[in-house]
């Protein structure tokens, strides 16, 4: 090769190494390679006493950590839609998720579509997990690729940690009016929970209270109180005015909070995004259906991530 040929191989080497795409455009494809991955899948599991496990969808989570609704329900001729199909196959196994870290595995046994549960399937959960879920008690299961936390956290609170929430939720409830004595009187715990939501070692409490404050009048409040000092601090606080009259059934005001009926319970917490810090998934059960909720903290202040309504039936 004379210089000149050499000259001109080496102008052409170079033009090709500028033309090679930027920085900027390998991290867009990355983006897109994130965005293209398989979503996975975020399920409720319940387990009454004598009866298998229930498994009905909450989430579906994206590529990149996002929460959005399941293509869930049945298909124009009564058969299961192609996603129930595909994810309630005999056989079929998924993690199970309690206190945030991977408790086993929960195996589905069959879609069990009716007509006030058409998202429904039976499990099995094993013997263990059987003896933990019952009540209010409740686990997600999942197919996604991640990361639990390596030791649970989920467990009773001790005396002084429901008296420590107590007295947080009485200080916001008297914030909104409600007299001292009715919260003293008349609140009813449910579901409350120790639970370390962000790996730092020390438990957040998550609970709800219903307050008898009239006769047909109730106040709910579902809370998330984190650990402050010797104390606790609220979080995150979902209030609300519950009266009779504006419930499809009045008399059933005084079953208010039983297995989430017109208040938010707490279900499991799920680092769905990879963050380090678990999601907060919830639900609330009224008389044609179930809400599903997530929150995420965000810069240290916990707002809503996710909301789903899924029909079950007509009253």
């Amino acid at each position: 090769m004379n210089p000149r040929t050499a000259v001109a191989a080496a102008l052409v080497a170079a033009s090709l190494l500028l033309a090679q795409p930027t920085p900027r455009a390998s991290a867009s494809a990355q983006q897109t390679r994130e965005a293209t991955r398989r979503e996975s899948v975020i399920f409720l599991v319940t387990k009454d006493a004598g009866q298998d496990a229930q498994v009905e969808p909450v989430a579906v989570i994206d590529g990149r950590g996002a929460l959005a609704e399941p293509q869930s329900g049945t298909a124009d001729d009564g058969a299961p839609s192609a996603f129930l199909a595909r994810h309630y196959r005999a056989g079929a196994k998924y993690q199970l998720i309690f206190g945030g870290a991977e408790a086993g595995s929960l195996t589905i046994r069959a879609a069990t579509p009716a007509e006030c549960a058409p998202n429904a399937a039976s499990a099995d959960i094993g013997p263990t997990m059987s003896a933990l879920l019952g009540g209010n008690v409740m686990a997600l299961a999942t197919d996604g690729a991640h990361a639990p936390r390596a030791q649970a956290s989920r467990r009773a609170p001790t005396a002084a940690e429901r008296s420590a929430a107590f007295g947080v939720a009485k200080r916001f409830l008297t914030g909104k009016r409600v007299s001292a004595s009715a919260v003293e009187r008349g609140t009813k715990t449910l579901n409350l929970t120790a639970t370390d939501l962000d790996g730092d070692g020390r438990e957040e409490l998550v609970g709800s209270y219903v307050v008898k404050v009239g006769l047909k009048v109730r106040d709910t409040l579902f809370l998330v109180a984190a650990p402050r000092g010797p104390g606790f601090r609220p979080v995150l606080t979902k209030y609300a005015r519950v009266r009779a009259s504006e419930m499809m059934d009045p008399a059933q005001i005084d079953n208010l909070g039983e297995g989430g009926l017109g208040t938010e319970l707490y279900v499991e917490q799920l680092d769905s995004d990879g963050d380090g810090v678990g999601e907060v998934f919830t639900l609330s059960r009224s008389f044609e259906g179930t809400t599903y909720r997530a929150y995420r903290r965000r810069r240290g202040v916990w707002r809503a991530a996710y909301e789903n309504y899924s029909y079950r039936c007509a009253y």
